[in-house]
């Protein structure tokens, strides 16, 4: 007597493990800028990010329901099609929400950096890229069987779809890149920072929250290699991407989960007794340019500096440099340059953390 295979629960336990802790940390991340009142379009995103992936979460929880997760011959032939949409229409939330979430945490570091023109440039390109190179994939999922998108769950329409080579090799190139701008992120904010004139403590802190999407990339990389079942899916399409529809989640909130992580320290801390903003404490601070050109103003030039500075830079809306870490009033104008305020005890900029 045959056993009946079912991997659907297990999947299950999985997805639903991962979402109720992006959950948890999206919602903590809106109450840290929130309560530091920094709530911007990262945020935004991130929400939507998170919103794509419950949807997707859900249409597979249905799929299963209705056998996903089975082998082809133990479900009801009347429902096979279904679950076969299902596992389609999963796949296309599930790799939204990745996309959002990453083009989040990009918006994000363009704010909070406050980079160069050519890093800021490089940064939006990247987002560009984001848009394109994963919306295409989900438009190959529906075009693949051109004028009759339903086919591609409906067995009598398979003759007039394409290759299903071309989503493979597709989705070798999509997960790839993917995984590439984990890793591009992860380093491009180690970079930043290190040149920053800054404790190296504070360094390390920085570039261990900014790159802890080095773990969605190794899920992005493991779930690349999954996607060969893509080739072969006809031969049993209701149990074949398991694994891959378990490591694109995986993938995609640990995206929400690492990108968000670095916007709960304000939680973690509290406003010191007496604390002011930091351009109020000129009288003990210099300025320090996070280009490659410094200098301090000694206590004379404050004064000036505070009259003419502050009325064509100070006065006007702060960056979000500051919602990472503090509540200071660390500020930024492209048409001023990008400040960081230093201590003239050590030469370091004051701690963010």
């Amino acid at each position: 007597m045959s056993t009946t295979v079912d991997r659907g629960p297990e999947l299950l336990r999985d997805i639903w493990i991962f979402a109720a802790i992006s959950i948890s940390v999206v919602l903590l991340r809106i109450t840290a800028k929130a309560r530091i009142r920094k709530l911007a379009w990262d945020d935004v995103l991130m929400v939507f990010a998170l919103c794509s992936a419950l949807v997707g979460s859900a249409i597979l929880t249905v799929g299963i329901k209705c056998g996903y997760g089975r082998q082809v011959w133990d479900i009801d032939t009347d429902n096979v099609s279904t679950v076969i949409m299902y596992d389609y229409l999963s796949q296309t939330f599930g790799t939204a929400g990745g996309a959002i979430g990453r083009i989040a945490f990009i918006v994000f570091v363009i704010s909070l950096l406050g980079a160069r023109k050519a890093h800021r440039i490089i940064l939006w390109i990247l987002v560009g890229a984001q848009i394109f190179v994963n919306a295409l994939f989900i438009l190959i999922i529906f075009l693949q069987c051109p004028g009759h998108a339903s086919a591609i769950w409906n067995e009598t329409g398979s003759g007039k779809c394409w290759s299903l080579n071309v989503q493979t090799y597709y989705g070798y190139f999509e997960g790839s890149f993917n995984s590439a701008t984990d890793l591009y992120l992860a380093a491009f904010s180690a970079y930043i920072f290190w040149n920053l004139n800054m404790k190296p403590r504070i360094k390390c802190a920085l570039i261990g929250l900014l790159g802890l999407g080095i773990f969605a990339m190794v899920a992005s990389i493991i779930k690349t290699v999954q996607i060969e079942v893509l080739g072969s899916v006809d031969s049993d399409p209701t149990i074949a991407t398991v694994d891959l529809e378990r490591w694109l989640y995986i993938e995609t909130y640990l995206v929400i989960i690492t990108t968000s992580i670095p916007c709960l320290r304000s939680l973690l801390r509290t406003k010191k007794p007496g604390s002011t903003s930091a351009y109020r404490n000129t009288h003990r601070s210099g300025l320090t340019y996070s280009g490659n050109q410094s200098f301090s103003l000694g206590p004379r030039n404050q004064a000036s500096m505070a009259e003419g500075h502050e009325g064509d830079c100070m006065s006007k809306k702060s960056s979000s440099e500051d919602v990472i870490l503090r509540d200071t009033d660390y500020r930024k104008n492209s048409d001023c340059g990008d400040w960081r305020y230093a201590d003239h005890s050590d030469g370091n900029v004051e701690d963010p953390m």
